[in-house]
């Protein structure tokens, strides 16, 4: 046990050890997968103490109305609690990256609750607290905390906006200087896969330091990304499944497999049809629903995170989340109208390595453009188009387009994929 543990156990001892037991609790549900109970008190809360609900009390919860940002941006005072000032909540605004920004607020409780899941599931991919954690998402001023406070949690906030060669040559550079002590990575796949690109122009392949875990967020990582990351960090490389209104969904296992451990422990999931609300089968893909069991100061009942994916069992009972394809927004379909599969999409990727960024776009039913930055000749179109052809559809039609850069977001990530026909979901 290190010193940086004696902090965190004494500030939570003072704090009457509330995050212990969460975690305490988090760990044994995860275990057994049962929260039919908390799906329970929530709705009964609701019903008692929150405007939009006490107005439909509704009392079996599968008769509920699925909501989503527009539904709760529109009624914004009818969602938080009777039972709660709101500027006493912790305020939560989303980049608004595939729209407007997006504001949730939390109270004391759910807070705790998502550091003890954050904890846990840190821990269950490798982390250990006093690991140095390098941080790779987008840093506002606003929103930072003091430099004490990062120090306390060894942790180096590395902003993915101003990612260059420049600071990722320090980065790496920092981590030499440091090369006693473990590291983690958490960060936007895109962020770094440039981290990978930079090694392989600058023959890097041993970082000479040691790397407890790799998490990557915010975007879908792929098999070669992920085995690339793997043997550059030579550690563990998982993907966490996310958001800023809720928290942590899910995570991937260390043991190398694509499927996501679903955070039962803090939520509830369901998944529906595209079109309509109805519950759909195991493996089935459909809408990502999820009810937040944490948050009594604006509950989040049935909430449609946008994304889609499909859900199943391990042999031993644990909840598992076997697909998630992104967004809406972001779901190709192939030219016979059938969903393609965001893993299918980049599977085959590392055999280009000259290509630096890509994004494929659906314009119609059976019309793709990809758009690619190369800074060299690009010798593989037919190769390229043959093989997503075998993915789209072989009367598909699909164009390249060269360009100079895929333009981040505001939220500092790169959209990998788009749908801009109109008659999709």
């Amino acid at each position: 046990m290190n010193f940086r543990d004696f902090l965190f156990i004494g500030k939570d001892a003072l704090n009457g050890f509330k995050i212990h037991r969460h975690i305490k609790e988090i760990e044994k549900s995860l275990k057994t997968g049962e929260n039919a109970h908390k799906v329970k008190q929530i709705l009964e809360y609701s019903n008692e103490n929150v405007p939009f609900y006490k107005k439909l009390n509704i009392k079996e919860f599968r008769d509920l109305p699925v909501v989503d940002k527009v539904i709760i941006k529109s009624n914004i005072n009818d969602f938080i609690s009777y039972k709660y000032k709101r500027k006493k909540l912790k305020k939560i605004t989303t980049s608004g990256s595939t729209g407007t920004p997006f504001t949730v607020y939390q109270n004391k409780n759910k807070k705790l609750r998502n550091l003890a899941d954050t904890l846990v599931f840190e821990r269950n991919a490798g982390y250990r607290l006093g690991d140095r954690m390098l941080y790779v998402k987008i840093w506002t001023k606003e929103k930072m905390s003091h430099p004490l406070i990062y120090w306390a949690q060894n942790m180096i906030p590395i902003d993915a906006i101003k990612l260059d060669d420049n600071q990722i040559s320090n980065i790496l550079n920092d981590i030499k200087r440091n090369k006693n002590k473990t590291h983690c990575v958490i960060g936007y796949v895109s962020a770094l896969e440039q981290v990978i690109r930079f090694c392989d122009k600058n023959n890097i392949t041993d970082l000479e330091a040691k790397f407890s875990t790799v998490i990557t967020m915010s975007e879908s990582l792929d098999t070669g990304t992920k085995d690339k990351l793997g043997e550059l960090f030579k550690c563990p490389v998982v993907a966490r499944y996310s958001n800023l209104e809720n928290g942590i969904l899910a995570q991937q296992l260390s043991d190398g497999g694509n499927s996501f451990v679903f955070n039962s422990a803090s939520y509830f999931i369901e998944i529906l049809d595209l079109n309509n609300d109805t519950s759909l089968k195991e493996g089935e893909k459909g809408r990502i629903v999820i009810t937040d069991l944490y948050n009594y100061a604006m509950p989040m009942l049935r909430y449609d995170t946008g994304d889609i994916g499909s859900i199943e069992h391990s042999s031993n009972g644990v909840l598992l989340l076997k697909t998630i394809e992104g967004r809406k927004l972001d779901v190709l379909f192939d030219s016979k109208g059938n969903i393609v599969s965001s893993y299918i999409m980049y599977k085959n990727m590392w055999k280009y390595p000259e290509i630096m960024q890509y994004q494929l776009i659906q314009t119609g039913q059976k019309d793709y453009l990809f758009k690619i930055n190369c800074k060299r000749p690009f010798e593989k179109e037919e190769q390229l188009t043959s093989e997503f052809k075998e993915y789209l559809g072989s009367d598909s039609n699909f164009k390249i387009e060269y360009v100079d850069e895929i333009v981040l977001l505001d939220s500092g990530k790169r959209r990998k994929t788009v749908n801009l026909y109109k008659n999709t979901i």
